[in-house]
């Protein structure tokens, strides 16, 4: 059992990732053998079901990339559920606080490093190998808190000082939006958020996380953050994706559709 984003991340590597919503574990394997480091399944924004993330799992334990999940909150029963079915890692919604990133961190470890009740379920081969993945897995597994309000921020250095807070996630929207900026990725404010992150994983001598999102792709400065410190960066998600690619393949032939419109009758 090895977490390979983990790997990336203590070599100093970045590691590039893609949220997924679909629930598809087709798109789930796909997305893994396209090569992203690391898969971000969201359980907080579209409907899966936890059913539906095992079945991703399993899907993407056939490939190299790194499965987390994405919480709708920072649930202890919900993070040991997802952790017994085989998650290398998750990320939590709207962490604000120290306090609350300790919480999730130790319910993603079990005693005496945190207070993750013991049944790995699928993690642990379905009991044929529980005793070995209890022993390996508070070194592996990974917990994100994700960064999206004008609190966190100000909170930021205490938040990524939490022994098992391993990295965050920035959450670009409701973090402009917490900021009384909706929307605006090349706002100076919204980038001095990201500096502050950053700066703030260093200190604590972990990698920071970066969106590659809107204006926030501009390689320029994407590199810039990665000289200066960032490591786990999510590109994207899946819808946006196929929609794109939809487009991409109808634009080309739309004046044919057109063509057929516009003739009479």
């Amino acid at each position: 059992m090895t977490n390979r984003l983990k790997q990336r991340l203590d070599e100093g590597s970045a590691a590039i990732g893609i949220q997924l919503r679909f629930g598809s574990p087709a798109i789930a394997e796909m997305a893994g053998l396209a090569g992203f480091d690391w898969l971000l399944l969201d359980a907080e924004h579209s409907p899966q079901t936890a059913p539906g993330i095992q079945t991703q799992l399993q899907a993407i334990g056939c490939t190299d990339s790194t499965a987390i999940v994405r919480l709708g909150r920072g649930d202890p029963d919900q993070i040991r559920l997802y952790l017994d079915m085989g998650a290398m890692g998750i990320a939590v919604p709207f962490i604000s606080t120290a306090e609350e990133a300790r919480a999730c961190a130790d319910a993603c470890r079990y005693p005496p490093r945190g207070t993750r009740g013991w049944g790995p379920h699928r993690a642990g081969g379905y009991g044929l190998h529980a005793e070995r993945y209890t022993a390996r897995i508070d070194d592996e597994v990974l917990f994100f808190p994700i960064i999206e309000t004008a609190t966190a921020i100000e909170n930021i250095d205490a938040i990524m000082a939490v022994d098992g807070v391993d990295s965050c996630i920035v959450g670009p929207v409701d973090l402009c939006y917490s900021l009384g900026i909706p929307f605006q990725f090349d706002h100076p404010d919204f980038l001095s958020a990201l500096d502050r992150v950053r700066d703030a994983s260093n200190k604590a001598g972990k990698p920071s996380g970066l969106p590659l999102l809107g204006s926030v792709e501009d390689r320029a400065n994407v590199d810039r953050q990665v000289v200066a410190g960032a490591r786990l960066l999510l590109v994207g998600c899946d819808e946006p994706a196929l929609g794109n690619a939809f487009t991409s393949m109808l634009e080309p032939l739309s004046h044919l559709q057109d063509q057929q419109r516009q003739r009479p009758e």
